[in-house]
């Protein structure tokens, strides 16, 4: 679906991100779990980006994909309640205007796409609070029962967090995850889907049905 759109002339931006073994048995994709939350201090989190041109005459295939949270109607907490909520948090205390809380906290605050490879309850909290999503952080943990953490460790399994947009479809197309989203205004939907490679990278594009990019930001952490 809306593939054919994606290779107008423009330039993908790939995100690479890296995946963290971990042993474990694959389960089947389902949901709902409620874990507690971790005070360990805050992890750093990487991000590496390049640009690259796919290939027009590239056949894309359908990559299995599932949706383990929809909140249509969620939206970010206003700014000033944000800012509360964090400085009032014991695990980032004092350290919201350092490095790299800084920058974190500015990137995920502003960016609407955030992709993981990796799992780790007390690393999953930065994503969390920094980018609003603590709200209805009791409400996903069901994306990561049984052995979905450790199927994402594995590298079986990656996952994207879509705020302000919907997914459409999953390709697997030259080597490159290429997702197609919608974008709305509000919601947020956390989604995975079965990885077709098992480089320490992620190689992942999202664009509009239109062909339009969208900027993606990595989660993971080192």
């Amino acid at each position: 679906m809306g593939q054919h759109h994606v290779w107008r002339g423009m330039t993908a931006l790939l995100v690479l991100v890296g995946a963290v073994s971990m042993t474990g048995c694959p389960e089947e994709l389902k949901a709902s779990v409620s874990l507690g939350v971790n005070r360990r201090s805050a992890t750093t989190i990487s991000q590496t980006a390049i640009l690259a041109e796919p290939d027009h005459t590239a056949v894309p295939n359908t990559v299995a994909f599932e949706v383990c949270a929809n909140f249509p109607d969620w939206t970010r907490p206003a700014a000033d309640l944000q800012a509360e909520t964090l400085a009032a948090n014991p695990r980032y205390q004092g350290m919201l205007n350092e490095e790299p809380l800084r920058s974190l906290s500015e990137k995920f605050w502003q960016e609407s796409i955030i992709s993981f490879t990796t799992y780790g309850l007390s690393a999953r909290m930065e994503p969390i609070y920094l980018s609003g999503v603590w709200t209805i952080a009791d409400e996903i943990w069901g994306c990561y029962e049984g052995d979905r953490g450790a199927a994402i460790n594995r590298g079986e399994l990656a996952e994207v967090w879509l705020i302000n947009h919907r997914i459409v479809d999953v390709a697997w197309v030259e080597n490159t995850y290429l997702l197609t989203v919608e974008p709305t205004t509000q919601g947020i939907q956390l989604m995975q889907f079965e990885r077709q490679e098992a480089n320490d990278d992620l190689p992942l594009m999202v664009t509009a049905r239109d062909g339009q990019a969208i900027a993606a930001v990595s989660g993971d952490w080192d």
